[in-house]
């Protein structure tokens, strides 16, 4: 079987996997190493239809049945080891504590299995013709859902944004005040704003991610990936500053007469804000981005 279909068979079928495994034990139950797999095979077939992997379509690769016997055993084991454990570790499940981070761990386990569906050779293999798409994939697994991240966080993170925040509010109205806790509180004369958790920020990447994952999908052929990488990054610190300046404008209108229209919309204005926050930032990066088109022959010859 060429390279290409073999190892998009192998994904897809760690994906059915992992769906039944989720389905067995809920304890299991995450959209991460899905949403991480499917990232990955739509980034595969995207190159593919470039026909740009010559190389992929001479390596073939043979089904082993007996490997795909020992890849059910594997789940098999899997969702009886959660099932065992499901009763005591369920209400931990998300929490930032030893044993949530057990549950976390576990709930990535799922993927392991898959070593077995081929040697390790060709999963050297895959890697070497596919490192770029293998890249984004872990991209996705260990940051498109930023929760328990900023979660863990928190403490410190909070504290740096109220702080930050505090500093620039303080330039556009006098009589701000800082109360440090874990939720952060700056108080003004017409309006106190506490930042909480939910005003992290973490809205605001979670539609970056989206937003500049299908931009990823649909134009994958044309970036430098490299760069992409940087781009992406650079985007999700452009969100948290986004994000600061945003709660500073609620802390500024709040305490210049605004108060009431601030505290009616400022939830609903967020999906706008982080929305044109994107839209700024694609309009910065996306060329950058992208990569360089070839001279026509006329302007190499000129040049030369």
């Amino acid at each position: 079987m060429e390279a290409p279909r073999f190892f998009l068979l192998l994904l897809a079928l760690t994906g059915l996997a992992i769906s039944a495994d989720q389905f067995a034990a809920p304890l299991l139950r995450s959209s991460t190493s899905l949403w991480a797999l499917l990232a990955c095979i739509l980034l595969i077939w995207r190159r593919e239809q470039a026909h740009s992997l010559s190389d992929a379509r001479i390596a073939r690769f043979t089904f082993s049945f007996s490997r795909f016997a020992a890849f059910l055993v594997a789940h098999a084991v899997l969702i009886f080891a959660a099932r065992s454990v499901q009763t005591g570790l369920q209400a931990v499940a998300g929490t930032m504590t030893v044993a949530g981070t057990a549950v976390a761990i576990l709930k990535l386990s799922v993927l392991a299995p898959s070593v077995f569906l081929a040697p390790f050779s060709s999963w050297k293999e895959f890697f070497r013709i596919w490192r770029a798409e293998s890249i984004a994939a872990l991209v996705v697994l260990l940051t498109f859902f930023p929760g328990r991240i900023i979660e863990s966080l928190w403490p410190w993170y909070g504290q740096a944004l109220g702080q930050f925040v505090y500093l620039l509010s303080h330039v556009f109205v006098g009589g701000i005040g800082y109360v440090s806790k874990l939720n952060p509180t700056l108080t003004g004369r017409d309006l106190n704003v506490t930042i909480i958790v939910a005003c992290s920020g973490m809205n605001g990447i979670e539609l970056f991610d989206y937003l500049f994952g299908a931009i990823a999908v649909l134009d994958w052929n044309r970036f430098r990936k490299g760069r992409l990488l940087a781009g992406y990054f650079l985007g999700l610190f452009a969100m948290l500053l986004g994000n600061a300046l945003r709660i500073t404008s609620l802390v500024v209108f709040g305490n210049a007469g605004f108060a009431e229209i601030v505290a009616r919309y400022h939830v609903s204005a967020g999906w706008i804000f982080f929305s044109f926050v994107f839209l700024v930032y694609l309009a910065l990066a996306y060329t950058w981005m992208l990569k360089k088109k070839p001279s026509p022959p006329a302007e190499r010859m000129a040049a030369a």
